[in-house]
């Protein structure tokens, strides 16, 4: 998935000056921040999320515009990672299409890919449970599709949660104290080669 941020532009009257503003994904788990995780040189906590982007590149229920993902810090060695589905730009809880929660536990700080401050930090941890909920027909027709080889049955407004308990290897790189965090592709058997593009910021 390739982000598309998505700016607001509002002009002054001499047309001199232009101001931006970013709308980010809003949380829609219910998940709730408490404590932090060390990494490294540097310790995250509270909730991150990327700039809410257009969701016309990407495989999404039919009712959906915009996509958006956000990570919240619930203890000292777990939190949530979620892909919210929006039906508008507002990209708020209230105009969820379609959310995916992975909970992950026992996060496990392996120490760093280089011996720099900058560098990415290697973990480890358990994926607990992958949760669905659908807020409309058309994004419980689109997740029991994604899921149709395993005849999973998911219902409008009904919180759909998968157990899982397997092990993974990932990379989560901390820009500084308070700063923005980015995540890897997880894996079940090696640590991805990079972190991905996506910028979750500190809301």
């Amino acid at each position: 998935i390739i982000p598309f941020v998505l700016i607001s532009c509002a002009k002054k009257d001499d047309d001199s000056t232009t101001a931006t503003t970013t709308t980010y994904a809003s949380s829609a788990s219910g998940a709730t921040a408490s404590g932090s995780i060390t990494l490294g040189n540097y310790s995250i906590s509270g909730t991150y999320a990327t700039a809410c982007f257009s969701a016309s590149d990407s495989s999404a229920p039919t009712d959906a515009t915009h996509i958006g993902f956000v990570a919240v810090v619930t203890g000292s060695d777990n939190y949530t990672l979620e892909t919210n589905y929006y039906k508008d730009s507002t990209c708020t809880a209230d105009s969820l299409s379609l959310g995916s929660y992975s909970n992950m536990d026992n996060v496990t700080d392996q120490g760093p890919t280089a011996s720099d401050s900058t560098a990415n930090e290697k973990v480890t941890y358990v994926l607990r449970n992958l949760t669905f909920m659908a807020k409309s027909t058309a994004a419980d027709t689109f997740v029991t599709n994604l899921w149709s080889a395993y005849s999973l049955d998911f219902e409008v407004d009904v919180l759909k949660v998968l157990s899982s308990g397997n092990p993974y290897y990932n990379l989560i790189k901390v820009t500084g104290t308070g700063g923005d965090v980015y995540f890897g592709e997880a894996d079940s058997s090696a640590y991805p080669s990079t972190v991905g593009s996506n910028k979750y910021v500190k809301q």
